[in-house]
């Protein structure tokens, strides 16, 4: 049943309410209910097994929840057409799919997909809308290049310059910088920064994103959403959650916290 204690506040971009999801009777996540108003950067937290990944898959609709339900801009998911929702929400999953034999423009191109479909005619703006996503992930060097062929940095910013052509709102993203070195996680995560608040047409983007480094992910984001044990423990801005107190709830560990000697943001380190 859809938790009808906690209306929806007017303007919230992601909505959910009472969502629950379970394997048999194992519980993978909720009963989980949470607002998140739109043009933020919002880092997913929490240690392996606590429902960070479900909670995406549930909201990029590549899972429905057992119970409860999730809403996108007021509209119940499943309220949403297949092409109407890819026009307004982009998805990259932890693994992503192979892309043999084609090159770095080929796949930002398929972002277009939901704005033409598949026999529709790539028009002057879509083309447009590649190039300027290619330029927005610093790919313009590779833009012929086989995408099978390029470092493990390059070919996520090629996936999320798909994301950026496809002229979404709301951007999900599960753990983007896994197998990156710290400098191909910078690059990437100054473009989610960059992106935060900053639309396709003016409008206000939302960014989602599972980070396991907490550090980096109170550098990058505008607010956290902790889980453990698919609960949501804690939800607010990044100063509020890297607490040691919070952080040793979430965690599981004796954790401390000051203030990085440049920027000032909080940094966490194990006792």
């Amino acid at each position: 049943m859809v938790d009808g204690a906690h209306p929806a506040p007017a303007g919230a971009l992601w909505s959910v309410r009472g969502a629950a999801f379970a394997v048999g009777e194992r519980a993978i996540l909720g009963p989980l209910t949470l607002d998140l108003p739109a043009g933020r950067v919002y880092g997913l937290i929490g240690p392996n097994g606590s429902g960070k990944s479900t909670l995406l898959k549930m909201m990029a609709r590549q899972l429905a929840p057992g119970s409860g339900e999730l809403r996108f801009d007021g509209r119940p998911l499943g309220a949403w057409s297949g092409r109407a929702f890819a026009r307004e929400v982009a998805y990259m999953p932890q693994f992503l799919p192979a892309s043999d034999g084609i090159n770095v423009r080929e796949l930002v191109s398929l972002g277009r997909y939901p704005w033409h479909g598949a026999l529709g005619r790539f028009s002057p703006e879509d083309e447009a809308r590649v190039e300027a996503a290619i330029q927005r992930a610093g790919l313009a060097p590779f833009r012929e290049r086989a995408v099978d062929s390029l470092s493990g940095g390059e070919r996520q910013r090629a996936w999320l310059a798909l994301m950026l052509a496809q002229g979404a709102r709301c951007l999900l993203l599960d753990e983007p910088t896994s197998a990156l070195d710290i400098a191909h996680q910078m690059e990437v995560l100054a473009i989610l920064r960059e992106l935060g608040g900053e639309g396709p047409d003016g409008g206000a983007m939302t960014v989602i994103v599972i980070l396991h480094d907490i550090n980096l992910a109170a550098r990058t984001c505008d607010a956290l959403l902790a889980l453990r044990g698919g609960r949501l423990l804690a939800h607010g801005p990044c100063h509020e959650i890297m607490e040691p107190e919070r952080l040793r709830a979430i965690y599981g560990l004796d954790m401390g916290v000051m203030a990085h000697p440049v920027s000032g943001t909080p940094m966490s380190y194990v006792l």
